[in-house]
């Protein structure tokens, strides 16, 4: 019988590694009742509150997750007079490669992600 995995310390993100740091509020201002978690773009990691239950630590890291790859896969914005369906291809665009990418990188995160305990 296999051993049930937690959140991954590690995820890959094309060719950049993210470090997944959990803490607890005592331990980070930053964190709070209204905010789970936090990415940070220069240092490649992403925090979450430790106590959160395990089904709110997986939507906090998918969050996290999705700004961590629209910092590594995002290099050019639209302009900010750009409609909204433009905006909204924009970002589908960003997300659509990047996403699968990195669930096929980390299959841990993904059986992490998808487990239904």
């Amino acid at each position: 019988m296999s051993k049930r995995q937690g959140c991954p310390d590690v995820i890959t993100i094309g060719i950049q590694k993210f470090k997944v740091i959990q803490l607890s509020k005592e331990q980070d201002p930053l964190l709070s009742d209204s905010n789970y978690g936090y990415t940070q773009d220069t240092r490649n990691c992403i925090v979450i509150d430790r106590n959160l239950d395990e089904t709110k630590k997986r939507v906090t890291v998918f969050h996290e997750l999705l700004h961590a790859c629209r910092f590594v896969f995002d290099n050019s914005p639209p302009d900010k007079k750009t409609s909204y369906e433009e905006w909204e291809h924009h970002f589908i665009g960003v997300w659509e490669n990047s996403v699968l990418l990195v669930l096929q990188q980390n299959p841990e995160l993904t059986t992490w992600l998808l487990e239904d305990k």
